[in-house]
């Protein structure tokens, strides 16, 4: 199915994960969503050390405003399992219904980057956007079992949870709502990069096992028409 420019691929908290080989791309990618759902996104960049942005990316060319980028290494997003430990260990009362305990619970655990983002969300308006770029970056941070319980809490926030992975796909990524991957790079060539849907809900605007080019995908090629040639 071939989303419309008058309609919002992604209007409802939800997670999204876009895998690929070529960074600059997954960020083009990631800000067309992003913009497309709530033009006031914030995004994190997990960077190395002394790391320099490839001219073709987004983020090099400002596309992002600096008020609304972060820029941190891996370390910074490591999850607060102490913080749930002394919950569990007497904060919670015993008395709490098994739900509230486990929202409780998954929030503590979240990076306290995460949890800082999460409190300034606003009270009205549509669902607040969180990219989180070069997340292939923490897989080491967050073995299998970990990501679900992190997702599911920011999800629940009421959050659009845009993450790029550029790396060989992992296991883990059906973990998210809606798994997209990208082929292709951010050359002259973008046009005829392709966007593959492995996993969506059923109530989703995008039809699993469906690829389509980058420049057939409205929602993409508004963004990247004119940027990333």
């Amino acid at each position: 199915m071939r989303p419309s420019l008058t309609s919002r691929t992604f209007d409802r908290p939800t997670s999204v994960f876009i895998s690929g080989g070529n960074r600059s791309l997954l960020n083009w990618v990631a800000l067309a969503f992003a913009a497309e759902s709530n033009p006031e996104f914030v995004w994190t960049d997990v960077r190395l050390h002394g790391e320099s942005l490839a001219a073709s990316d987004p983020l090099a060319q400002g596309r992002v405003p600096d008020a609304r980028l972060s820029v941190v290494f891996a370390e910074e997003l490591v999850r607060n399992d102490e913080a749930a430990k002394i919950a569990l260990g007497g904060v919670v009362r015993a008395d709490e219904p098994p739900e509230n305990v486990m929202r409780l619970v998954d929030f503590l655990r979240l990076p306290t980057h995460t949890q800082r983002q999460i409190s300034k969300l606003p009270k009205e308006g549509p669902p607040m956007v969180f990219v989180l770029s070069n997340s292939h970056r923490m897989a080491a941070l967050y073995p299998p079992g970990t990501v679900r319980p992190v997702v599911r809490a920011i999800v629940a926030a009421g959050v659009i949870l845009i993450q790029t992975f550029a790396d060989a796909s992992p296991e883990g990524r059906f973990d998210y709502d809606t798994v997209l991957h990208i082929e292709g790079d951010d050359n002259g060539s973008w046009k005829t990069a392709t966007i593959r849907v492995e996993q969506a809900p059923p109530s989703s605007r995008l039809t699993v096992g469906s690829v389509q080019r980058l420049s057939d995908f409205p929602p993409i090629s508004t963004v990247l028409n004119g940027t990333a040639a």
